[in-house]
């Protein structure tokens, strides 16, 4: 069994207890364990001004079993500065960070981590799109998870937008916030497509 390090991730309210669910991740007593991250959500929607998401690291340990179709890939870091966030991520999470292909639904240039699983992306705005909205009302923080899937019938089942992104074809979860955080499915291309206006 591989040992590895795992994220924290710590969220409030109802959307990605909903998106879980619908993927087969069993949500008891609001903690979902995966293999790349323990969840820990209460369902109710947040106060005016609370962050919707925090992140931190957990000690490695032994992943644990489970039977969902599921995982995170990677977690979406909003920055306004790529070299900044890189050198100041990069010692905080142990990772270094390489050029990756842009986020096209969220409207983002990006950086990748290269040493660590799940993934670390930097994402700052090249767009007055998604990203941009979410750090004009935010700031700087955790804005996006990026869940792998390969369950294709559940995909079909959720209210989605397919466009490309760092980890490949992608589709953003539609009943997430509108300005973040966002959920975003990877590994699973859905039997429909629903552009972003901006791709033919």
């Amino acid at each position: 069994m591989t040992i590895r390090p795992r994220f924290l991730i710590q969220w409030t309210g109802p959307e990605l207890a909903t998106l879980l669910e619908a993927l087969g991740a069993a949500v008891a007593d609001g903690v979902v364990e995966l293999p790349s991250a323990r969840i820990e959500i209460g369902r109710a929607d947040p106060p005016a001004g609370m962050q919707r998401m925090r992140v931190e690291m957990l000690a490695p340990g032994t992943p644990p079993a489970t039977t969902a179709m599921v995982d995170v890939a990677a977690l979406g870091w909003a920055t306004v500065e790529l070299d900044h966030a890189a050198m100041s991520l990069g010692i905080r999470f142990g990772a270094g960070f390489g050029p990756a292909p842009a986020d096209r639904l969220l409207g983002a240039s990006v950086r990748r981590s290269a040493d660590r699983s799940p993934e670390l992306l930097l994402l700052e705005p090249n767009t007055e799109g998604r990203l941009a909205g979410a750090l004009a009302r935010h700031g700087e923080g955790p804005v996006a998870i990026y869940l792998r899937t390969t369950d294709l019938m559940a995909v079909e089942r959720l209210r989605v937008r397919e466009g490309d992104g760092p980890l490949g074809r992608q589709q953003l979860f539609l009943d997430g916030p509108a300005a973040g955080p966002f959920l975003i499915l990877v590994g699973a291309a859905p039997g429909r497509v629903n552009r972003v206006p901006s791709e033919p």
